[in-house]
């Protein structure tokens, strides 16, 4: 375990905050493609409720925890995230 953190130490703050942030970003991406999917969809969803809300809860959680730490790379990631699992929530709702 001491090896590992000590692998992980490697790298200023700035470069650890641009790799979240990308790695945010496609994660934001996945998102993105379900809910152009459920656009293009006419039948009804077949997502959860309650996974989709689920997710919508753990982006919260980490745009505040970003906001409260000033985190840039959990601001920007989870803020497009959480609104796009916001949008998706909404549509599943909808349909």
């Amino acid at each position: 375990m001491k090896k590992l953190i000590n692998t992980i130490q490697v790298g200023s703050d700035k470069q650890w905050d641009v790799a979240g942030t990308v790695f945010g970003l496609l994660g934001s991406l996945a998102i993105l493609s379900q809910l152009l999917s459920e656009f293009e969809r006419q039948t009804p969803s077949t997502l959860s409720f309650g996974f989709v809300f689920g997710f919508l809860m753990v982006y919260g959680f980490w745009l505040f925890y970003g906001l409260r730490f000033k985190r840039p790379a959990l601001i920007i990631s989870n803020i497009i995230a959480f609104s796009l699992q916001f949008t998706l929530l909404i549509i599943i709702s909808i349909k």
